[in-house]
Parts: structure tokens; sequence; C-alpha cells
């Protein structure tokens, strides 16, 4: 089993059985777009990650403030299984090479895995933020400053 890490095309997260959980973004149900892809791929860096074929993630970091401060994301396919350590360790050396001053990222708090993986790819939890998003869920802001 390799895995291919590429720059990212608007068809790959079409292309993406994503995990149940990855469905929900800030208390909202949403399927990504060709033109919410574009938009991630034009306002900053995106990339995908395949195995055999199959689009297994996408990820990025999108500028808020562009040249200064972004947004990391990342969506994962169900089945991701042991290319979870290629796409993490892709993940961390792009935000830690990153010439952004401020990297963030928002996490559900009770999804374990995605305040894990955030401290797996190098941000560091700064705030707690309660009763966020669409769901009022706690979120943790995570952060990275150069």
């Amino acid at each position: 089993m390799s895995v291919l890490i590429r720059p990212m095309v608007a068809s790959d997260a079409l292309r993406l059985k994503r995990q149940p959980s990855q469905r929900v973004q800030i208390g909202l149900v949403r399927d990504m777009s060709v033109e919410d892809a574009r938009d991630l791929i034009d306002g900053g860096e995106a990339w995908s990650a395949e195995r055999d074929g199959d689009v297994i993630a996408c990820m990025g970091l999108r500028e808020t403030f562009p040249g200064k401060q972004g947004v990391a994301w990342a969506v994962l396919a169900q089945g991701v299984g042991a290319a979870h350590l290629a796409i993490t360790r892709h993940a961390r050396r792009r935000i830690a090479e990153s010439p952004l001053v401020r990297i963030e990222a928002l996490t559900r708090i009770d999804v374990e895995a995605e305040c894990v993986w955030a401290r797996l790819v190098g941000l560091t939890p700064s705030a707690i933020l309660r009763k966020f998003g669409a769901l009022s869920e706690d979120h943790m802001l995570f952060e990275r400053i150069a």
C-alpha cells in the first residue's frame, strides 16, 4: 500500500467518501461542492492523498489573511486506515514549513479524534469556545504561532 500525496484538484472533493463525522462543520451538515473545493484550492494550498486510485483525504491551509494567517483543514475518508500516518506527517510538515504567522483549527471537544489529530499536526490548544456553532457544541481552538 503506497499513499500518493499530490496537489488537490476540485473533483477530488466529489470522489472522497468522507467519514460520517467529517460531514459536520461547526454544527452544519454539508457536502463539499466543486465550487467549495475550488475556493479552498485558490485560497491557499490544498492537497489530496490517494491510495490505489481512491481519494482518501483532502487537506490544506486556507488563508484567511493572505500571507499572514490561515486555517488548517482536513477531510478524511472512511477506511483511511494505515494511510493516516502519511497524511498526518504531510499535514504536520506543511504546517511547520508554512510562512504564515498564525495557523488555527477548530475541533469539537467531544470528538476526541479531531483534538488528537490537531495535536499530531503540530497545533496547540489555545481556547475553549463554549456553545459554538449551529449545534451549540463546545469547540477547542488550536493554533500554531510562528
